[in-house]
């Protein structure tokens, strides 16, 4: 499918989307929408640590709401809230599909909540690993490939995490809690999402 389709597709579900050959050039523009912003929350994601997103917005001056600086437990629970209500909300996906859908799949809730509601703006950062077809080739990526990835990352004996089925998983252990498909945007322009010509994340 032509890049011009999946804009499109996008921008039909009131989603803006941009496609990036150049990191220099994703990097600028993830700093000037930074700078339109006084509170900028994280969400927790490979993409984000590989580009430094937190540090970038922290020389900026900005109020980072980030779980991963936190010093302890209670400071997450705190970060994670404090983020719900962040002026712009800048995180990873797990799919996207070019018919403009975004897919996810969430341990706690947190990144699947602020993309939905709360921040006035959402920019969505993806590889262009995280490309699929449609709804059903994201559900199966989200699922087959992301949450096991992210369950050994997490140190998680989850199954998946260990090549094993999902019918002997066990909610002690269970990584993939929520399940989000966003099919479009009530705010028109609330949600950008900017693909990247580099395999990132999972």
């Amino acid at each position: 499918m032509r890049l011009n389709d999946i804009k499109n597709n996008f921008e039909d579900r009131n989603i803006e989307f941009k496609y990036f050959e150049s990191e220099k050039d994703l990097l600028v523009s993830i700093e000037n929408e930074m700078r339109k912003h006084e509170t900028i929350g994280i969400g927790n994601s490979q993409t984000l640590k590989h580009y430094e997103i937190s540090d970038m917005a922290l020389k900026l001056g900005k109020v980072v709401y980030d779980k991963t600086l936190s010093e302890d437990k209670d400071q997450v629970r705190k970060l994670k809230k404090q983020a719900l209500l962040s002026d712009c909300y800048i995180t990873s996906s797990n799919a996207i599909t070019e018919d403009g859908k975004i897919i996810n799949v969430d341990h706690s809730g947190n990144r699947v909540a602020a993309m939905t509601y709360g921040p006035d703006r959402v920019l969505v950062l993806v590889g262009i690993n995280k490309l699929t077809l449609n709804e059903q080739a994201g559900i199966k990526r989200v699922l087959n490939v992301a949450t096991p990835k992210n369950a050994k990352r997490a140190k998680i004996a989850s199954p998946c995490s260990m090549e094993m089925s999902c019918d002997t998983c066990h909610q002690g252990v269970r990584v993939c809690n929520y399940l989000s498909i966003i099919r479009g945007q009530n705010t028109k322009g609330r949600m950008k999402v900017y693909l990247i010509n580099k395999e990132l994340g999972f």
